[in-house]
């Protein structure tokens, strides 16, 4: 790393479950910013046993969850051994987010599976992991984190919003940064999908065919969580025991087309300066039915705009790698005013031991 050029390889795996995300990038310091460029980028599908073990892993007891952990570090060491075989480049770190299993901010509780220390066994590359933790004993939400990410790689825009298994959102262009999880995105969309059937709901096809429950995005609109002043966050099971149980005993179908509506509602309501420059990525971005939604709602003339594929993607991965290098140079790289903790840190574990 003597060159002040610094390949990463970044790792994600959200909450829906969908797979894995790994973006090379080439990170360097420019003429008093952060410049990166990504090298190679690979997406992988889980298989429905390996899915189906994370989707239920908060589930599970403490003895299956650290075979799990186990396994899936195997899993993400065996993908970054193939990636890096066909990368034919030496790699300076890797940074890996992990799978997300607790995250309950309110009582200091976050925990992510993915073990690195089998990673590290294979490649003895640096790696940085466990992001969140430190900032939630210190008092913060522990997400989201990407808005320190978001604002020295994507300063262009005045948002940057990610329709993942959670809807989040970065204002970059404020006297302060700050961002804050706005509500469900493919969580719930792919859990009523997969009622049907379906893993996803493939261009929004299910949920143009159902109808609005007004009731029902009345409820939704009106939960308390929509009331609470940023830094926040949601977790699974706040998400289980306060939208799920607002579902029972309707149709999937109209439940996709009222969600895509709250989706496209909650997302231009919380947008306060108008004719904003909004940056969309993540899953949700493949929904066409959820983006002309989307434009629907738009009241203040943003212009929204979807970026080439590879972005839409791979943007978090190429943020987490990001992040991990600024722990690595020990460098800020959460700041209290997204998250509300005491301080802003650099945060992440580093692994470098010497194996002798």
């Amino acid at each position: 790393m003597k060159n002040n050029k610094y390949n990463v390889i970044g790792i994600m795996s959200g909450t829906s479950c969908d797979g894995l995300d790994i973006a090379h990038s080439l990170f360097w310091f420019e003429n008093n910013k952060w410049i990166y460029k990504l090298k190679k980028y690979k997406s992988v599908s889980y298989s429905k046993k390996l899915k189906s073990r994370l989707l239920k892993c908060s589930k599970l007891d403490a003895l299956s969850l650290k075979i799990l952990d186990l396994d899936f570090g195997e899993y993400i060491k065996g993908e970054i051994k193939k990636f890096i075989k066909e990368s034919n480049t030496r790699f300076d770190l890797i940074s890996c987010h992990g799978h997300t299993v607790f995250h309950d901010a309110k009582n200091k509780i976050n925990f992510q599976i993915g073990n690195p220390f089998i990673i590290y066994k294979s490649f003895q590359i640096p790696i940085v992991f466990n992001f969140r933790e430190l900032d939630v004993i210190m008092g913060g939400q522990g997400a989201p984190l990407v808005p320190y990410g978001d604002k020295h790689l994507f300063y262009d825009y005045d948002y940057c919003i990610n329709i993942g298994g959670i809807l989040n959102i970065s204002s970059l262009n404020t006297k302060r940064l700050f961002g804050y999880d706005i509500c469900p995105a493919n969580i719930i969309l792919n859990y009523f999908s997969r009622k049907l059937n379906m893993d996803f709901d493939l261009n929004g096809t299910i949920s143009s065919s159902g109808n609005l429950d007004k009731n029902l995005f009345d409820k939704l609109n009106n939960l308390k969580y929509y009331n609470q002043k940023p830094p926040k966050s949601l977790d699974l099971r706040y998400i289980e025991n306060n939208y799920l149980n607002l579902f029972k005993d309707k149709d999937p179908k109209n439940i996709l087309y009222t969600y895509i509506n709250h989706i496209a509602y909650q997302l231009n309501n919380n947008l306060i300066k108008r004719n904003s420059k909004v940056l969309l990525t993540g899953g949700g971005v493949f929904n066409k039915h959820l983006i002309e939604k989307i434009e629907s709602f738009n009241k203040l003339d943003h212009n929204f705009i979807v970026p080439n594929k590879k972005i839409i993607i791979f943007k978090e991965a190429i943020v987490f790698g990001f992040l991990g290098l600024l722990r690595f140079l020990n460098k800020k790289n959460i700041d209290e005013s997204v998250t509300g903790s005491e301080f802003s840190t650099s945060s992440g574990i580093i692994i470098e031991n010497k194996i002798l």
